[in-house]
């Protein structure tokens, strides 16, 4: 049985200006977290009390002075490694039990200034880099089909907007944990470039190639909400500008995943691309060497960086994790200081070459899965006649983002299936407000 119940911001800031109190908002939302968490797993802590506190503090606000902005009233869940004064950060781990954060991090502070309402902090893989099935909380089913897995890391964060705990969810992205999520709950999924939101606050992955951003039911959200995190509007400015989509320029790149793709996705992408042709859209294909140096750079480097920040504290505690992440640990410890180097150089290499794959292009568009939603007993999702891991498919299909610093947008796309499929839409580092504004014109699942 379906338990999605999609929230807008946007809407609800409608209905907010209409007269709607936030705190009717958090009722409706604690009471479905309430209800169906316990079949689902979302989230891993909530203060009833004080949400609604913060409500009614809102409430009150909003009646004397007005609306702050558009967040002013939306309830918002957080991944579990994002700090929330006075609530515990655990990255869903024993090895921080008993964690309280002293401060916000500079995103929520950011948020609650914008007036956001933090409901949740919601469940995810261990350390961002342990398994589907977390030793400690257990596994996150889909709202959309509980014997169905959410993908991850982000998994609680993308449930929790699916089943209407909260408007929109924040995440963390290292090598696509917002955009695998996105893509196996329905939604849509934002990696911002690299850096653009303050991470002082939130506990780190791989530092150079973490990224904070939502997950939400539009677009318009994404933007909405980012804004929020930064505490300041986008600005669009740099070399790349947002163009209508009868004059855009749309690049698919099969080398850049270079992996089979169900053809329920398959399918899918060829009819999002047929969609975006008949809108005007130019599609052209571009070629990626070194791909598979490039995928295995991006892997080093991942491991070496979450190695450098947890591989103490895991040593001093080692009962305090599960096998998942002392398994990554002990394969980020057979990489020398020769093959980090090389992953560092095979990086910044195309990096420098960025411009030759994004020349005349507008956006960058690549499946954001092989495969539609994965099991939830073992997050493996089906490609033709044979089963795949879901996450880990993220070093071809997601990872490139990451290592290239620039901003990505998962969007679902109609399938034949009961899920959709998703797409993901990249531009140029730096040009997020671009990319957003591109995305709006372009087709989706919830197009019509």
């Amino acid at each position: 049985m379906s338990l999605v119940h999609h929230l807008s911001v946007s809407k609800l800031g409608e209905a907010i200006d209409g007269g709607l109190s936030p705190v009717s908002i958090v009722e409706d939302c604690l009471s479905r977290i309430k209800a169906h968490d316990g079949q689902i797993n979302a989230i891993l802590f909530c203060d009833p009390d004080q949400t609604l506190e913060a409500a009614r503090r809102a409430e009150a606000e909003i009646r004397t002075t007005g609306r702050r902005g558009p967040l002013h009233g939306i309830p918002v869940a957080l991944k579990d490694m994002i700090d929330v004064k006075g609530w515990p950060t655990t990255a869903a781990s024993r090895l921080y039990d008993g964690r309280i954060a002293e401060n916000d991090a500079v995103c929520v502070a950011n948020l609650k200034a914008a007036g956001a309402i933090m409901i949740a902090k919601t469940n995810m893989h261990e350390l961002t880099l342990g398994s589907h099935d977390n030793p400690w909380f257990g596994k996150v089913a889909n709202p959309l089909d509980p014997s169905r897995g959410t993908a991850g890391t982000s998994s609680g964060s993308a449930a929790a907007v699916a089943a209407g705990f909260c408007a929109v969810a924040i995440g963390s992205d290292t090598g696509g944990s917002n955009r695998s999520v996105a893509a196996a709950n329905g939604l849509f999924g934002f990696k911002p470039s690299n850096g653009l939101v303050d991470a002082t606050g939130s506990l780190p992955t791989a530092r150079s190639l973490d990224a904070l951003g939502p997950i939400a039911t539009s677009i318009a959200d994404l933007r909405l909400t980012t804004e929020a995190m930064l505490g300041r509007p986008l600005v669009r400015e740099g070399a790349q500008r947002p163009v209508p989509i009868k004059s855009m320029t749309i690049a698919i790149c099969t080398d850049l995943y270079g992996a089979d793709l169900d053809p329920s996705v398959a399918c899918a992408v060829t009819k999002w691309l047929d969609g975006c042709r008949d809108r005007g859209a130019r599609i052209i294909e571009r070629a990626f060497p070194r791909q598979k140096a490039f995928v295995d750079a991006g892997l080093i480097l991942l491991l070496h960086e979450f190695a450098q920040d947890y591989g103490g504290q895991i040593d001093a505690a080692p009962e305090t994790v599960g096998s998942a992440v002392h398994a990554m640990l002990d394969h980020a410890r057979r990489y020398s200081a020769q093959d980090v180097a090389a992953a560092r150089a095979t990086r910044q290499m195309v990096q420098n070459r960025l411009g030759e794959l994004m020349d005349g292009v507008d956006i960058l568009a690549i499946p954001t899965a092989p495969g539609l939603a994965p099991r939830l007993t073992d997050e493996m999702t089906r490609v033709g006649d044979t089963h795949v891991p879901f996450g880990m498919a993220g070093g071809t299909f997601r990872r490139w983002a990451n290592m290239l610093a620039m901003p990505a947008i998962a969007i679902p796309v109609s399938s034949d299936d009961l899920f959709p499929a998703s797409i993901q839409l990249a531009a140029r580092p730096g040009a997020d407000s671009a990319l957003l504004d591109m995305a709006l014109t372009v087709p989706n699942a919830f197009d019509g």
